[in-house]
């Protein structure tokens, strides 16, 4: 497992931050970049701890039936975006920016964080039941 997430951080052919951090209510974007030469590979937003066992949630071309996932593919950018909107607390995971390939998948590795928006931001906005 040392070995596989190592080889996952220093990935040269897709980079992406590492940890991404997020509030209840709101939503986060993750861009997942990669090499042109996987401009027509299928990409995918996968959730668990482990990759080899991760859920998909999302996938290109088109979306899995999701309505607060989304996968946007760029492919002259090199980009894939992953949005995820209306976080709860169970949204916090390990997840994987994946694209699939005739022999291992090329992945890495993402940590979402959820917590708790901070005093003064834009909370007014969301309903709250006392």
């Amino acid at each position: 497992l040392r070995l596989l997430l190592q080889v996952v951080v220093s990935s040269p052919t897709m980079t992406t931050s590492g940890i991404t951090p997020g509030f209840f209510y709101g939503s986060v974007t993750v861009p997942c970049q990669y090499d042109q030469q996987f401009r027509e590979n299928t990409k995918y937003w996968c959730k668990g701890i482990f990759y080899e066992f991760c859920s998909i949630v999302a996938k290109t071309p088109r979306n899995r039936e999701n309505n607060r996932s989304s996968i946007r593919d760029d492919k002259e950018a090199g980009v894939f975006t992953v949005t995820m909107t209306s976080l709860r607390k169970s949204d916090q995971d390990i997840y994987w920016c994946v694209i699939a390939t005739e022999g291992r998948n090329v992945h890495t590795r993402v940590s979402l964080l959820v917590s708790p928006m901070k005093y003064g931001e834009d909370i007014l906005s969301f309903p709250f039941h006392h």
